[in-house]
């Protein structure tokens, strides 16, 4: 049986996924007081109380000094710190007491990647996703994990951006509504020189999230290259309502109104 998560909100930079523990569905008899520990460990985080979660995961690892959220659980209160070599090597242990422990592979990779390795970190959100194909944390951290490596290698962008919308697309057959999804298909799709692909996709992010000004900026900009100069300069003026003063979106505006002319 899978191990139940909440899905928590997703994050434009890679984020980091807590887990929810059974009893039912651990591999191995599980300590109670080890659980309620775990649970409590998990709650301090969402109150960001991190030394209490850090107690309490080190009081379950007492019962059970393999228990992999907990493990977990010590790996993110030492992220949220700052510090993450100690994190990483508290992940390491997590999918090392289980490998099918998806949430781990998750979050060893987005200390993978904020270290740098992205060919390491995308091969953890690859493993988590092998156990848990509708794990959207983990789906969304790799295909932003590829943007950024297209952006970073022009000789790999063509490759990294079409590996990375296949991604997103995937992302979406479990989870339309992801606001971060619609908004990264936008940017791919401007950058591969289809317009009323980005429009359509920034249209959608902004019907999701109506108070995002940067959707609407590429809404804007999307539908000027369209030479849809009205609609383009709704778009901006509900940016400039939104982040007044922005440059961007000024500036926007400003080709929109040209347009229009």
């Amino acid at each position: 049986m899978a191990k139940r998560r909440v899905m928590r909100p997703l994050r434009r930079s890679a984020s980091l996924a807590l887990p929810v523990l059974l009893l039912a569905c651990a591999p191995r008899p599980v300590h109670e007081r080890a659980l309620e520990e775990v649970r409590k460990g998990y709650d301090y985080l969402q109150r960001g109380e991190l030394e209490r979660a850090e107690v309490a995961f080190q009081h379950a690892l007492e019962f059970n000094d393999e228990l992999p959220e907990a493990l977990n659980g010590a790996g993110v209160v030492e992220q949220r710190r700052g510090r993450p070599g100690p994190a990483r090597r508290w992940f390491e242990a997590a999918v090392k007491a289980d490998r099918d422990f998806a949430e781990g592979h998750n979050n060893l990779g987005v200390v993978l990647l904020e270290e740098g390795d992205r060919e390491a970190a995308r091969e953890r959100f690859r493993q988590a996703l092998q156990v848990d194909p509708d794990f959207a944390d983990a789906r969304l951290n790799l295909a932003r994990a590829l943007v950024e490596e297209g952006r970073a290698e022009p000789s790999r962008r063509a490759e990294s951006f079409a590996e990375a919308r296949r991604a997103y697309l995937h992302l979406l057959e479990g989870h339309p509504e992801l606001y971060e999804a619609h908004h990264d298909l936008a940017f791919l799709s401007w950058h591969a020189g289809d317009p009323a692909g980005a429009a359509e996709s920034y249209r959608r992010a902004v019907e999701l999230r109506p108070g995002s000004a940067e959707a609407l900026h590429g809404l804007c900009i999307s539908l000027v290259r369209l030479s849809r100069c009205a609609e383009a300069a709704r778009a901006c003026r509900r940016c400039l309502e939104l982040a007044a003063g922005s440059p961007r979106c000024e500036q926007s505006l400003r080709a929109a109104l040209a347009c229009g002319g």
